[in-house]
């Protein structure tokens, strides 16, 4: 965050520069496919506005399924599943309040998942705790579990299919800046809920029992007020 408003950007820039970090160096607890409640004070104008952040469940999630095949309880893994909120979020106060690119904003994070940061007691001792539950899923044990084993403070941590996915939407933000910024911020929103990252999100939840539809996906925009 502090680079981004020596580079010139404003606080906004700034603090999604900071949550999109966040979602790096904290992705046992956030996520850009999680949630991020965003508040945003305009001084000049004395307003406040929120950007809810917050995804919905899929349309076919209901208490009369829950009821009738978990007998009233959501299980563990996909059909917890909201619409991931976070990453509309973040490209919603971009282009409402902010003044850069997803790409400027987005570098510090990206850079994070694909070279590594060092493992910190907190993240680490998260890990270990949650282990047991990690392993029943392939795909989080692989980021989670390297080697099989939680990493230990002081290790390098390295989420290269987190760091791909960040640099693909700075470069669909790229194919179409040539259009404006908020066009390049538009194709952004378009890859991750319609295009190529929806794609996968939906393989996943149909490969593994979960409800999400490519229309829950497409539908979805974050709420303002």
């Amino acid at each position: 965050a502090m680079q981004i408003l020596e580079a010139g950007g404003n606080a906004v820039d700034a603090a999604v520069a900071g949550g999109l970090a966040l979602n790096v160096v904290e992705s046992t607890m956030t996520g850009i496919a999680g949630v991020a409640p965003i508040m945003v004070y305009m001084a000049e104008a004395r307003e406040a506005v929120t950007i809810s952040g917050l995804g919905w469940w899929p349309k076919a999630a209901s208490c009369e399924f829950f009821n009738t095949h978990h007998g009233g309880t959501i299980p563990l893994g996909v059909l917890q599943s909201v619409v991931p909120g976070a990453l509309d979020a973040w490209v919603t106060a971009l282009e409402r309040f902010g003044t850069m690119s997803f790409a400027d904003v987005s570098a510090e994070a990206t850079r994070l998942a694909r070279d590594g940061f060092v493992m910190y007691p907190l993240m680490a001792e998260r890990i270990e705790h949650f282990s047991k539950n990690t392993r029943k899923w392939p795909s989080n044990a692989e980021i989670y579990l390297p080697g099989g084993e939680a990493p230990q403070p002081g290790d390098l941590f390295v989420q290269s299919d987190l760091g791909r996915t960040l640099q693909f939407l700075a470069d669909e933000e790229g194919a179409h800046s040539g259009k404006g910024r908020a066009a390049g911020l538009d194709a952004v929103r378009h890859a991750f809920y319609q295009g190529d990252i929806a794609a996968s999100i939906i393989r996943h939840q149909s490969e593994n029992g979960g409800l999400m539809t490519a229309d829950d996906l497409a539908g979805f925009r974050v709420e303002i007020e």
